[in-house]
């Protein structure tokens, strides 16, 4: 069977009925059972029963499962309606290999879930060709760590934290043998076709910043020996200050980013999303952050944002790779804040991922940060990112 990348989605408003949609709409369109489903759904989806439904039906298949928030998208639209909506991405490969291990709860053992999932596929001492992570928000930093001190900067990384449609911890994710709310699952590929990689943000620094001088967790407390929620508002130049609660939606075109290190002189930086302001006036964020570190304001637009969705399905020249290889398939982690601010305007992003990587299906969920590699091959979670992976075949 030659290789193949097809989506389908399903509006229907219970569980059982789109799984069973989704099925019957692979089915027409390939007698095949896939190696891979990637199902993302959103948070009116319970994950057991969609697990097990798809299963059953495509019993050898690996399954990879996350929440999204709000919706999905692919090539045929976003689709999302009265708060139901399911996509699946259904990779055909007889020559590749792969491998899905999940863990529940929030001790995770990143080493053992990456030897689970390479054993799952086949492959005991084989680099894998790509890692895709999906975890509970708070725990990404704990994975990319694992996978860093197993593999070292050699095998990318695309990834996505579940997310909910109100930030209430309704997230769930879902794997081969299991579902959770709170963990982590990761599949391993070793396919045979080729793969390019992006991990973007298109934001630009502003001339103001800060030095972290107190901290909670995901909260920075003080900026600069002040009340961070304080410090925030003078530098987005509020006119009154950030009331306590959620401000996620408010602060997606203003976000807080840390410098990681320079490409052709050019400083490029880790962004970190300001979800509330707290009862100490301070801001929790959607990554970890150190004391000592120095956060910058950062700018973008709601064109800066749709640009930089370009970004992310671009095929690089400098892959290296012969002029036969064309596109014929791609996951589009999109970050749910992004999502948020750009609203009606996702249907641009469609038409123009459309036409950047041709008629080709693609699957895109909105996550709560987003995991990728920076150009010196660092490990990142980040926010108001877009990590992608193109298939690519002669």
């Amino acid at each position: 069977m030659a290789l193949n990348f097809l989506t389908a989605h399903s509006l229907a408003e219970t569980t059982l009925l789109a799984a069973q949609q989704i099925v019957e709409r692979l089915l027409a369109q390939s007698a095949h059972s896939p190696s891979l489903l990637l199902v993302y759904f959103t948070q009116a989806h319970d994950a057991a029963v969609l697990r097990h439904a798809l299963k059953i039906r495509f019993p050898d298949c690996r399954l990879i499962g996350c929440s999204s928030c709000g919706g999905i998208m692919t090539q045929a639209g976003h689709h999302a309606r009265h708060g139901w909506g399911l996509a699946v991405a259904a990779l055909y490969d007889d020559r590749g290999a792969y491998g899905v291990a999940g863990q529940a709860g929030d001790e995770l053992d990143a080493r053992q879930l990456l030897r689970g999932a390479i054993a799952d596929g086949g492959r005991p001492g084989e680099l894998p060709q790509l890692i895709l992570l999906h975890t509970s928000p708070g725990l990404e930093e704990v994975m990319l760590a694992g996978i860093e001190a197993e593999f070292g900067t050699t095998v990318p990384v695309v990834g996505g934290s579940a997310a909910d449609d109100g930030v209430t911890g309704e997230w769930q994710l879902c794997w081969d043998e299991g579902e959770s709310r709170q963990g982590a699952v990761l599949a391993v590929l070793y396919p045979d076709c080729q793969l390019a990689f992006q991990f973007h943000s298109g934001y630009v620094p502003t001339e103001q910043h800060g030095t972290i001088t107190a901290l909670d967790g995901r909260e920075v407390l003080t900026i600069d020996h002040e009340p961070a929620a304080r410090v925030y508002a003078r530098w987005t130049e509020r006119e009154t200050p950030w009331q306590v609660g959620p401000i996620l939606r408010e602060t997606t075109l203003s976000p807080l980013a840390r410098q990681v290190g320079t490409l052709d002189d050019m400083p490029y930086y880790k962004l970190s999303h300001p979800e509330a302001v707290t009862p100490r006036e301070g801001l929790r964020l959607f990554t970890e952050t150190r004391l000592g570190e120095r956060l910058q304001l950062m700018y973008s637009s709601e064109e800066g944002l749709l640009q930089r969705s370009l970004n992310a399905v671009r095929i690089e020249p400098e892959y290296g790779m012969a002029g036969s290889l064309q596109p014929f398939g791609a996951l589009v982690v999109f970050c749910a804040g992004c999502r948020l601010v750009l609203g009606e305007s996702l249907n641009d992003v469609v038409d123009q991922f459309r036409s950047q990587l041709g008629e080709i299906p693609f699957i895109t969920p909105f996550t709560f940060g987003e995991q990728g590699r920076l150009p010196h091959g660092e490990l990142a979670h980040g926010n108001l990112m877009v990590s992608s992976v193109i298939f690519l075949d002669s």
